[in-house]
């Protein structure tokens, strides 16, 4: 059973973790728009399409390596482990 002290850890290590996915989900939908974007434009539009893409992209990247890294701190953690987290209440 978790104590209270672990509980507490766990639910801040649960929102790190869903706040990390909040970002890479947003990021990704963003880029998902800006490909979109680059594909449909023409003449100097789409050069500014592929440069949104592009750092759109990027912004992709970071935060799904930010998400994996949580993970995997929450994962290696003997003090709250990611089968606990899974379990806590909101």
């Amino acid at each position: 059973m978790v104590d209270r002290t672990d509980a507490g850890t766990t639910t801040i290590t649960v929102g790190l973790i869903d706040d990390a996915y909040c970002a890479w989900f947003n990021a990704e939908a963003e880029c998902e728009m800006a490909l979109r974007e680059w594909c449909s434009g023409t003449g100097d539009s789409r050069e500014l399409a592929y440069l949104d893409y592009a750092a759109a992209l990027d912004r992709e990247e970071a935060s799904a390596r930010d998400l994996e890294q949580l993970w995997r701190a929450a994962s290696d953690s003997d003090e709250v482990p990611v089968a606990q987290a899974q379990n806590v209440a909101d």
